[in-house]
């Protein structure tokens, strides 16, 4: 029996594993540093909307997917519309999920340091 952040870390793994040796693999690591500072500091929704314009295509969709959400699009729409004790599971479950991306990006992926 797995525990739900083994779970995450799994995932994580795997997702950040795919982008080793592909275009945007540094904008990808750049970007996952980042991350979860702007969730804790601005909040889920805020820090979607950034995310949105700014992130590497792959890095919302590997954050939903290891969410448990379908697509970046509904981890977008949860974020805009979902009531406040979903948004704060959202945004525990955000904020959980890309930190271990971070970490499997630094440990991971090439890139500056």
């Amino acid at each position: 029996m797995t525990t739900r952040d083994q779970q995450r870390a799994q995932k994580a793994y795997t997702r950040v594993a795919a982008r080793l040796n592909q275009a945007g693999e540094a904008e990808y690591k750049r970007f996952s540093r980042s991350f979860p500072a702007l969730v804790h500091t601005c909040g889920l929704a805020q820090a979607i909307a950034y995310g949105q314009v700014k992130a590497p295509v792959q890095y919302m969709s590997d954050l939903a997917d290891i969410i448990g959400l379908p697509d970046a699009e509904t981890l977008a729409r949860a974020g805009r519309e979902a009531p406040l004790p979903d948004y704060q599971r959202y945004s525990r479950e955000a904020l959980a999920s890309a930190t271990w991306i971070k970490r499997y990006a630094d440990a991971v992926l090439r890139g500056e340091d």
